[in-house]
């Protein structure tokens, strides 16, 4: 068990914002209840109302984003929250819920996908990411990671149908909740129409993406790997410089054509849960040309990324977590944003520029000790769609005295 997870079970009454879209914060209250937790739950649309089961002990918020501070520390008084969880701790209401509970000393807690994958995701006190208050110094004292997490059997269809039912429950029942703040950015309409798409493209360009595959395998420690992310997830509106992920893929593409070695290829790795909301192909398409990199460069979704990651010279990506895997394969990883493990000893320090030509691989050692500490500190052994082991793990309630 975690140490984020005993802190959170030694506290009696919480209070849940946004989780993930479908049951996981359903399953999660009934847990909590039955280590003798009292739980509350703020919903912000009928999606988030639809999917909580435990309907006598929630409450409908339908204010604005403006309205949510005072509203959140009446409810906090009333009802002695003495934590709160959310799902993101960049989401709109869940960043003021952040100030709320730091002027009035209730502890806050993020869940997230996991630091490492499978099988893991993360709960993490205070926040995540790139307001994490991980101290990688303190990782001299622990062993090396020995981690052996149960098959958690997520499922990716398991996503898609939860993320269809719900848009199409919050786009139907929109004129309850009038003032709901999307924290994607986009429409309802859009996120729908999006997640309708994804899997029409998945059908269509699987086999393309399995051959493209089988052919950069064949070619072992000749191409550079690019690990791209949901272009409007948080990590990179709020943790990098980055205007929009098209940037990055310039100026990654740009540096390569400049500096990589002749010869050298690059593949542009597809994020799977933006695939219905972003397309790069013809933008990837173009810069070749104009670059004179046509031939070199590569783009795809549906492709095994550790087997990638193990052929490939390098990865770089903005700051997913999958630099942290590719640090596991013992991959030299250059990070273009910010993120807990971009330090020595783990990620490529150099410009990108110069990462081509003489790219630095990670410290084995330390990054085993920095993985036992991820494990110990942030990571659950479950998934947000499959399996939860952690909770067979946690046998007896802890009360705050």
């Amino acid at each position: 068990m975690s140490a984020s997870m005993t802190r959170l079970m030694t506290h009696r009454r919480i209070l849940l914002l946004q989780g993930k879209m479908g049951t996981f914060f359903c399953r999660f209250a009934t847990f909590l209840m039955g280590q003798g937790k009292q739980v509350h739950k703020i919903n912000f649309n009928a999606g988030d109302a639809f999917f909580y089961c435990h309907k006598s002990e929630m409450t409908n918020y339908r204010g604005q984003v403006s309205e949510f501070y005072e509203f959140l520390q009446e409810l906090i008084a009333n009802k002695q929250i003495d934590a709160v969880v959310c799902f993101n701790d960049c989401r709109p209401y869940h960043a003021v819920a952040s100030e709320v509970c730091t002027a009035l000393g209730v502890s806050f807690f993020v869940f997230e996908e996991g630091y490492l994958r499978p099988d893991y995701i993360t709960l993490e006190e205070y926040g995540i990411n790139g307001y994490s208050r991980l101290d990688p110094a303190l990782i001299d004292t622990l062993e090396k990671a020995n981690d052996k997490p149960a098959y958690t059997a997520n499922r990716f269809w398991r996503l898609c149908v939860s993320s269809i039912i719900y848009y199409a429950v919050v786009f139907l029942g929109r004129k309850s909740y009038p003032h709901y703040d999307h924290y994607r950015g986009l429409s309802i309409w859009q996120e729908m129409v999006a997640w309708l798409i994804a899997p029409v493209r998945k059908a269509l360009r699987w086999l393309p993406d399995k051959l493209l595959q089988r052919r950069l395998l064949q070619k072992q420690g000749q191409f550079y790997l690019v690990s791209l992310q949901v272009h409007n997830d948080s990590q990179i509106t709020h943790h990098s410089d980055y205007a929009d992920v098209k940037d990055f893929i310039a100026e990654v593409m740009t540096s390569f054509a400049k500096h990589a070695p002749q010869g050298t290829k690059l593949l542009f790795k597809h994020h799977p849960l933006d695939r219905g909301h972003r397309d790069y192909k013809d933008l990837i398409a173009r810069l070749s040309v104009q670059l004179g990199v046509n031939g070199r460069v590569f783009y795809g979704c549906d492709m095994h990324l550790p087997r990638l990651m193990r052929a490939s010279i390098g990865m770089i990506t903005i700051n997913s977590t999958t630099g942290l895997q590719s640090i596991y394969h013992q991959k030299p990883t250059k990070i273009m944003g910010r993120a807990l493990y971009d330090i020595s000893e783990l990620t490529d320090q150099k410009p990108l520029d110069e990462f081509w030509s003489n790219p630095t691989p990670p410290n084995r050692e330390f990054y085993l000790k920095f993985r036992e500490y991820l494990i110990e500190q942030t990571q659950l052994n479950g998934s947000f769609y499959g399996t939860s082991p952690w909770k067979l793990a946690y046998q007896q309630p802890h009360s705050k005295r």
